[in-house]
C-alpha cells in the first residue's frame, strides 16, 4: 500500500517551518507505531505552501491473539454443565462450549477463551492516522478564516489524498480529498495530477522544487557558481539559508550590485542589512566586502534584470538609511551617549541601563583586580558598554548591539582594547570568545550581571522558557572561563554582584544553576563522572574542568583499573565518616602503619599539586599507593570491635579520602 498526502495552504511562515520536518516526521512514526502498523520509506516534503509525506506499508494488520477471561470455574459449570454466567460469557464473545479452557490463578480456577487474531484493512485507519496526525501538529500561531471556527496555521485550500493513487474520503476543515493539486502561485496554470511514484516529477512540472532538501541544494550551487565567476566568497550563513529554503518553492538566484561608496560603512551593518531587511547574501573578496550580493527569487522571467534592479533599488534604500544613522551617531563620542541610559529601562524590578552600566563597572574592577587585569580598562569598558543602545544605527538594527559600539569607540579615539571589549562582551557567538583580557572581564561581569538580576527579580527559567536567556549567560561564564583559563571564586563573585544590588541571594541556588550548565556542556562525559566532579564543588570552574579531564584520563586507561578500585574500597567502607584524625599510637598491625606513611608523604606533596592544579599528579600520587591499600584491606580488621580503633582505622581511611576530594568524589563512580 502507497500512501501520498499533500496539504496544500496560504503561505506558512518561515518560523514555523523551522523543524517542522521533524515533528511531521516525529508525530507521524509516533501514531502509526501506535496502531502497530509497519511502514517503510516515510519521507516529509515542505514548501512554503504545502506539507506532504509519503510512506508505504501492508494492506491489512493482523492483530494480536486476545486471553479474555471470563467467570471463575465454580460459578461457569454446576454438576459439569455450563450456567447461565458462562452462556452470557459465551454468547457475548460470540464463541462455542468448545472454545473454552481453564486456568489455574492465584484468585481459584477461571474460564477464559483466546480470541483469534484479525486481519484488519489499513486504509479506514490511515484516515484516521492522518486526522489525528493534523490535529496534534503543533504550530506557534493558528488562526481561523471564513466563518468556521477551525483553527490551523494557514488557511487549507486544497487536501491530496490518495492510496494506491485512488482518491482516499477525507475531510479537512471543510474541504475534501482529491488526487490534485497546484503549482506555483505565478507560473503554473490549473491544476496538476499527483500520482504516488512521479510526485516531486509532476510538481517540478508545475514549477514546484516539493524536495526542501533539493532545493537548498539548487541554492547552494547558484550561489557556487557566483562565488567562481566572481573569484569571491559567500558570507555562509545558515540561519539565512534555511529561512530562505523554507520560503521558496522555485528558488532562483539573482546577483545584483551596489555603489562601492557605501563600503565605506562598516562591513557589519552592510551585511547585516542585507540579511536581515533583504535576505541577501554578502560576498568577499580577498577578505574584504565585496559591492554584490545575492538575493534568492522565487519565480523566473523572461529579463531576470527587472527584479535585478528592484532588488538593487530597495538595498541602495536600506543603505541610505544605514549612512544617515552612521554619520549622525559619528557626529557624537560614544560616551555623549551614557547619560541617556538613565532613561532606558533595563528591567522594571532591576532599575535603568544605566543603574546597570555601573554595578558592571563596579564588578568589572572586582574582577580585574582579582585577575590582575587592567582595571582602567576594564573600568571604561563597562562604563561604555550599553551606550549603543541609544544610537539610530542600533535601534534600527538590535543585533548590532556591540558591534557599533566598537566602531563608535574607535571613532570616539577611544583605547583600541576598550573598544573591543564592548564587541566581546556579547560573546560568545558560535565559537567566537572574547580574545582580550578586558573584553573577559566586561563579558563575564555582563553575563553575571544579568543572572543575579534575574534571580533577585525572579525571572528564572521555567520548563523550555528563558525569555531573559539565563541558561546562555550561565553557560557563557562556563565557555569563556574554560577558554580563557582564569581563576575565579564564583561564590565570591556573585557576593559581590548581589551587594551591587543592595541585596542577598541564595548563593548556592546560583552555583546549582551554573553546576546544571556545566554538566550540559560536557555531556560527552559520563554522567557519572560529571557527577563525581560536580559533588564536590564547581566554585572554580576551570579548575573543575582540570578536574574532570584529570578524572578521565585516570579512567581512560585500562592499565589504571586495579588503581581505581583501591580507591573505590576506600569510599565504599569510609562513607560518611567525618573525622580524619590519626591516633598514631593505636595503629598496632604494620599494614595500617605502612599505609598511614604512604597518605603522610601524599598529603605533603599534594599542597603543590593543588597549588599547580595539577590534579593528574595528585591521583597519580594516590593511585601510586596501591598496594598498601590492598595490603590494608587484605590484612587489616577496619570494623574492630573496639570502637576506638575502628574509629581510628576509619580515620586513616577518611584521611585518603579527604586527598582524593580534591579531584572528585568516587562515590558516584561506576568501577
Amino acid at each position: 500500500m502507497k500512501l501520498l498526502f499533500e496539504l496544500f495552504t496560504e503561505e506558512l511562515p518561515a518560523s514555523e517551518m523551522s523543524g517542522l520536518e521533524n515533528r511531521v516526521h516525529e508525530t507521524l512514526t509516533e501514531l502509526l507505531k501506535s496502531r502497530n502498523i509497519d511502514f517503510k520509506d516515510l519521507v516529509v516534503f515542505l514548501t512554503p505552501r504545502r506539507i506532504a509525506f509519503k510512506l508505504e506499508s501492508n494492506d491489512v494488520i493482523t492483530t494480536n491473539d486476545k486471553k479474555i477471561t471470563g467467570p471463575p470455574a465454580s460459578i461457569a459449570f454446576k454438576d459439569d454443565k455450563p450456567t447461565k454466567a458462562l452462556n452470557g460469557f459465551l454468547k457475548k464473545n460470540s464463541v462455542s462450549l468448545k472454545d473454552v479452557q481453564i486456568e489455574k490463578t492465584e484468585r481459584g480456577n477461571y474460564v477464559y477463551i483466546i480470541e483469534k487474531g484479525k486481519n484488519i484493512d489499513v486504509k479506514p485507519i490511515m484516515s484516521e492516522i492522518v486526522h489525528d496526525f493534523l490535529h496534534k501538529l503543533n504550530f506557534k500561531k493558528k488562526m481561523r478564516w471564513g466563518s468556521g471556527e477551525f483553527e490551523f496555521v494557514r488557511p487549507v485550500h486544497n487536501i491530496t489524498f490518495t492510496i494506491d493513487d485512488e482518491v482516499i474520503d477525507f475531510n479537512f476543515a471543510g474541504i475534501d480529498s482529491t488526487s490534485y493539486t497546484y503549482g506555483h502561485r505565478f507560473l503554473s496554470k490549473g491544476k496538476i495530477r499527483l500520482s504516488y511514484e512521479n510526485y516531486l516529477k509532476e510538481l517540478e512540472g508545475g514549477f514546484v522544487i516539493a524536495d526542501q532538501n533539493k532545493r537548498k541544494e539548487i541554492i547552494l550551487n547558484q550561489i557556487n557558481a557566483v562565488c567562481k565567476k566572481e573569484s569571491a566568497d559567500v558570507v555562509y550563513d545558515e540561519e539565512l539559508l534555511e529561512e530562505i529554503v523554507n520560503i521558496n518553492e522555485y528558488p532562483k538566484i539573482v546577483v545584483g550590485e551596489f555603489e562601492e561608496e557605501y563600503l565605506s560603512l562598516p562591513k557589519e551593518v552592510l551585511i547585516t542589512s542585507m540579511k536581515d531587511h533583504q535576505r541577501y547574501f554578502a560576498f568577499l573578496r580577498k577578505g574584504k566586502l565585496y559591492n554584490k550580493f545575492a538575493a534568492v527569487s522565487n519565480i523566473e522571467t523572461d529579463d531576470m534584470n527587472i527584479i535585478k534592479t528592484g532588488y538593487e533599488r530597495v538595498l541602495r534604500a536600506r543603505f541610505n538609511d544605514a549612512k544617515f544613522f552612521f554619520k549622525e551617531d559619528s557626529s557624537h563620542k560614544l560616551e555623549d551617549f551614557v547619560e541617556g541610559l538613565k532613561n532606558m529601562t533595563f528591567h522594571e524590578k532591576l532599575g535603568s541601563q544605566f543603574e546597570r552600566v555601573k554595578r558592571i563597572e563596579s564588578l568589572s574592577e572586582f574582577l580585574s583586580k582579582t585577575l590582575n587585569f587592567d582595571t582602567v580598562k576594564a573600568k571604561r569598558a563597562a562604563y561604555l558598554s550599553k551606550a549603543d543602545l541609544l544610537t539610530q544605527m542600533v535601534y534600527e538594527f538590535p543585533e548590532l548591539q556591540g558591534v557599533m559600539g566598537k566602531e563608535y569607540a574607535i571613532i570616539s579615539n577611544e583605547d583600541k582594547e576598550v573598544a573591543y571589549a564592548i564587541y566581546e562582551q556579547y560573546l560568545p557567538k558560535q565559537d567566537e570568545l572574547p580574545k582580550t583580557d578586558t573584553g573577559v572581564v566586561l563579558s563575564l561581569a555582563d553575563k553575571i550581571d544579568l543572572i543575579t538580576g534575574g534571580f533577585i527579580a525572579d525571572l528564572k527559567p521555567t520548563g523550555t522558557k528563558d525569555p531573559y536567556a539565563l541558561r546562555r549567560a550561565a553557560l557563557g561564564i562556563v565557555r569563556i572561563i574554560i577558554s580563557s583559563k582564569i581563576n575565579l571564586n564564583l561564590k565570591e563573585v556573585f557576593e559581590k554582584s548581589a551587594e551591587s544590588y543592595g541585596k542577598k541571594i541564595n548563593i548556592e541556588e546560583v552555583i546549582d544553576f551554573i553546576k546544571v550548565r556545566f554538566k550540559n556542556y560536557f555531556s560527552e562525559y559520563s554522567y557519572d563522572t560529571l557527577d563525581a566532579i560536580a559533588s564536590v564543588g564547581i566554585y572554580d570552574i576551570y579548575g573543575s574542568y582540570l578536574r574532570l579531564e584529570a578524572l578521565k584520563s585516570f579512567f581512560d586507561s585500562d592499565k589504571q583499573k586495579s588503581k581505581r578500585f583501591a580507591v573505590k574500597r576506600v569510599f565504599n567502607i569510609v562513607k560518611d565518616f567525618k573525622n580524619d584524625s590519626v591516633d598514631e599510637s593505636l595503629l598496632k598491625d604494620k599494614e595500617e602503619k605502612a599505609l598511614f606513611e604512604a597518605i603522610l608523604k601524599i598529603e605533603e606533596k599534594s599542597r603543590e599539586y593543588i597549588k599547580q592544579k595539577d590534579y593528574k599528579g595528585l591521583l597519580s600520587e594516590i593511585s601510586s599507593i596501591e598496594n598498601e591499600i590492598n595490603q590494608f584491606f587484605d590484612k587489616v580488621m577496619v570494623m574492630d570491635k573496639n570502637e576506638k580503633v575502628r574509629n581510628n582505622r576509619l580515620s586513616l581511611l577518611n584521611k585518603l579520602k579527604k586527598l582524593v576530594y580534591f579531584v572528585a568524589d568516587f562515590k558516584f563512580l561506576e568501577i
